[in-house]
């Protein structure tokens, strides 16, 4: 005997439970199941916004320059930069004496010739019927008729001489046009002042607008009645463009739009602003992550999941919102799509679905 049989014998011993291992290796590989291992995820259907963002300042809408209609000195002056003020309110008084005079001189001019008038229209009568009996001649007649109409017209004149003094005297006091805070005064008590001399400057604070400045590249989208959110330090009121110039601006092709809106914020005129402004908006759009889509050689799919295996789907696209992107065809509400590991599949390929939190 072979003295090394035995300890070959015990080496085959050890050997074969591997050997048989190994034979059924193959078997447990073939009967576990194959496919890329994906995440699944469904379309929603969902509102979607396309929005922009854009810089604006604020202004107000009614920014008056006051200034003087009439020459004189100023004798009282009621207001100062910063202060309050509502529409009528007494500003400043100017010196209205020469004013009253002219408006009595009218006055009296009227009266006047109210009186000359009513005795040369008895006296045109007297004529007309000595002239009826040949006592008078004609000439006489005609003279009396003349004076009358010339009479009749200085009362036109002396009266719009009343109209033009009431006029100058109405305007000696000087008030505000609307509500809002004066900006400006450039008067003090004593000044004499001319016609058209700029006294004060009131701003309107009530009711602002906003001055948005959007680039030529959506000069296209933009139109009257579209939404806009401002924020300013946080705060944040909602309008709409009322109203747009119809050319860009030369000097950097923008579209000047205004919004207006309620100043309940007390926001100031003259500030900077950011814009928010809505594009588009679809109420009842089906979306899905970005992440689903994958561009292929026919356009963007995404995978729908049939059981264990599944389909491309080409589908057109929309608004994006976030992470998701709107279709605009290709799939429903519902719709079960690949999210994880979709760049790696192909039309009719195997899968396995993994939960979210799972790594394909």
């Amino acid at each position: 005997m072979n003295p090394l049989f035995p300890y070959a014998a015990c080496l085959l011993l050890l050997l074969s439970p591997l050997v048989s291992a190994n034979e059924d290796a193959p078997a447990k590989e073939s009967a576990s199941p194959k496919g890329t291992p994906v995440t699944v995820v469904k379309a929603i259907e969902t509102s979607m916004t396309s929005a922009t963002v854009v810089r604006g300042e604020i202004e107000s809408p009614s920014t008056p320059h006051i200034a003087a209609k009439v020459a004189a000195e100023v004798i009282s002056v009621r207001v100062d930069e910063g202060m309050q003020v509502q529409s009528g309110q007494l500003l400043a008084e100017l010196d209205d004496e020469t004013f009253s005079i002219a408006r009595e001189i009218a006055s009296a001019d009227i009266q006047r010739l109210e009186v000359l008038i009513e005795n040369q229209q008895r006296q045109l009568k007297r004529n007309k019927d000595l002239i009826d009996r040949k006592v008078t001649s004609q000439s006489a007649l005609d003279d009396a008729t003349t004076a009358l109409k010339q009479s009749q017209a200085e009362l036109i004149s002396a009266r719009a001489r009343l109209k033009e003094a009431s006029y100058q005297l109405s305007h000696t006091r000087i008030v505000s046009p609307v509500d809002g805070v004066v900006q400006q005064r450039t008067v003090s008590m004593g000044d004499y002042v001319k016609v058209g001399a700029l006294l004060f400057q009131i701003a309107s604070t009530d009711r602002l607008r906003a001055r948005i400045y959007f680039p030529e590249t959506l000069a296209a989208s933009v139109h009257p009645g579209m939404k806009i959110e401002l924020t300013q330090n946080g705060k944040t009121v909602t309008g709409e463009i009322n109203r747009m110039r119809p050319m860009l601006e030369e000097s950097n092709r923008a579209l000047h739009a205004l919004v207006g809106f309620n100043n309940e914020d007390n926001w100031k005129p003259g500030s900077s602003i950011v814009a928010r402004a809505i594009l588009a908006e679809h109420a009842r759009a089906v979306a899905v992550p970005e992440k689903t889509l994958v561009r292929r050689p026919a356009g963007t799919v995404v995978y729908r999941v049939n059981d264990a295996t599944v389909t491309q789907q080409i589908v057109t696209t929309g608004l994006k919102q976030g992470d998701l992107i709107e279709v605009t065809s290709g799939l429903s509400a519902g719709d079960v799509i690949v999210l994880d590991g979709a760049a790696w599949l192909t039309d009719g390929a195997a899968v396995q679905i993994q939960q979210a939190g799972d790594k394909p």
